[in-house]
């Protein structure tokens, strides 16, 4: 019997050992941790599948880029695959645990400096360990009046992380990846690459324009596994004057009219006149996150606003109130910030859009935690009525048929509709966790043939889901794979590619 938790795949028992004298040699032992204790925080997933599928070998936790790099030149030596991870990125998606049992987890919480945030072109340099409520509580205290973008369960979450994860929050800097600029990365060999005008010694420009000169390769980092990105540079929203925000809610009482909300909305996004990223939730996800308060049911919850000077949003808000009363009459409800004072879900959506970092834990957090077993579907639409309408309706029918409740929220982007998902289950009952996994299946077989691709899954379907793809799409992921990682060390089987 092995004394190590999970060995590798193909790399023997002397090897391993070899390779985690080393890893101590360059990071001490408090660094480098092998016992069954200290890998446990590593193996609280959350998907339909066993933690046995997912069992890390070992546990890292570098300091510093050169330390990355030593680590990816012990991995090439003894062929030890490596799964970083950050913080919290991966909520609903499967947590740290890596996609095959046997990896190492490279864990960067501890790189987590604050390199640099320039007030006066609005954006922040960062290491991979600083979460979304590090750099929230380093703007106030420098009196720095910048805004970020942050997902919904954001102060523990590392905002690199989430952007490599192609996340996004509420305001109008939702589509993080697109408001990244200019990465530092440890690559599969273990040298240094800075893309995009970083390509330069003592480039001025790194943070502010995106594309360098030549091909743009950040994308290959980004959801992907040929690199470990040790900096990033994220744009930061400058606020609108006093008096230059106002959030508001739009409920509509009846489900069918989901179609119809998408008519009026789409062009007021398209036009800029609402420049945020809009939340359409469902009756599910508002009742589980009121806490069991009452705050007036409603199929749907619209949740937007309008920024800019005090005048803007006069004329903008005459706009949005005026294409929905025109569109929906006495069947919409419109809730401003006066009316909705004493509503906490109204609150909570008004400080997301304004990208302040909470640590309320809502009523949909509790229900997640309550059994362990959560898993996030999310498909995109393109944001057509018809579609977004047929979206829900193959979407309740698959989860009414496993038992589950359809529980979700449209995060409305530019020109599309991310369709998140809950499926919210008891991981301690085998029958649950068989149900939760058929229906996630299901979803995604059906979601497929309709030609609606999922934009981000958990571990246990990273695989199906890249096969869902073309064969041009696996092949050019296979050969960048070969190119780049040819000892296949770099986090084997995120997003479903693989040399094995």
């Amino acid at each position: 019997m092995s004394r190590f938790a999970a060995l590798p795949k193909g790399v023997t028992e002397e090897s391993f050992a070899k390779a985690i004298q080393e890893y101590r040699a360059l990071l001490g032992e408090n660094r480098v941790r092998v016992d069954p204790a200290s890998l446990e925080p590593y193996l609280k997933i959350t998907i339909a599948e066993s933690a046995e599928l997912h069992k890390p070998s070992a546990a890292l936790c570098p300091s510093t880029v050169k330390e990355v790099q030593t680590i990816v030149a012990i991995a090439n030596k003894y062929k030890t695959p490596l799964w970083t991870v950050c913080n919290g990125e991966n909520e609903g998606y499967g947590s740290s645990a890596p996609a095959t049992p046997g990896q190492i987890v490279v864990d960067l919480k501890n790189m987590n400096k604050i390199i640099e945030v320039d007030q006066e072109l609005a954006y922040c340099h960062l290491e991979p360990g600083v979460t979304y409520n590090d750099l929230y509580q380093h703007l106030k205290k420098k009196n720095i009046n910048l805004w970020l973008d942050v997902p919904a369960s954001a102060a523990n979450v590392s905002i690199i992380g989430n952007t490599l994860e192609r996340g996004c929050g509420y305001t109008p800097y939702s589509e993080k990846f697109i408001f990244s600029c200019g990465m530092e990365v440890v690559l599969p060999n273990a040298t240094l690459l800075r893309t995009g005008m970083g390509g330069i010694p003592n480039s001025t420009s790194t943070q502010v324009f995106k594309w360098g000169y030549g091909p743009y390769v950040d994308g290959l980092f980004s959801q992907g596994n040929s690199g470990i990105v040790t900096k990033l540079g994220i744009w930061l929203m400058p606020p609108p004057p006093p008096g230059g925000y106002m959030p508001f809610c739009m409920k509509f009482s009846d489900v069918e009219m989901i179609g119809e909300i998408f008519k009026p909305l789409m062009f007021l996004r398209e036009t800029q006149i609402v420049p945020n990223a809009c939340a359409v939730t469902s009756a599910g996800w508002e009742a589980a996150g009121t806490n069991g308060k009452k705050t007036g049911a409603a199929a749907w919850s619209l949740y937007g606003a309008v920024y800019g000077t005090p005048e803007q949003v006069a004329l903008n808000w005459s706009y949005v109130s005026g294409a929905f009363k025109k569109a929906f009459g006495s069947r919409v409800r419109i809730i401003t910030d006066n009316e909705g004072k004493d509503d906490p879900v109204f609150q909570y959506r008004k400080q997301l859009m304004m990208g302040v970092v909470s640590d309320q834990v809502t009523g949909l957090d509790k229900l997640r935690g309550r059994n362990g077993g959560y898993m996030r579907f999310s498909p995109t639409a393109s944001a057509r009525p018809a579609e977004c309408r047929d979206q829900v309706k193959v979407a309740t029918r698959i989860l009414h048929r496993y038992g589950f409740d359809y529980i979700a929220e449209f995060i409305v982007g530019w020109r599309d509709a991310r369709h998140n998902i809950e499926i919210i289950f008891d991981r301690t009952k085998p029958e649950a966790m068989k149900k939760a996994y058929s229906c996630y299946d299901e979803l995604m077989t059906a979601f497929t043939k309709r030609g609606w691709l999922i934009n981000r899954t958990n571990t246990a379907f990273m695989d199906k889901v890249a096969n869902t793809l073309s064969p041009e799409v696996r092949r050019i992921n296979r050969t960048i794979k070969m190119a780049l990682d040819p000892n296949n060390i770099m986090a084997p089987g995120k997003s479903g590619i693989t040399l094995a």
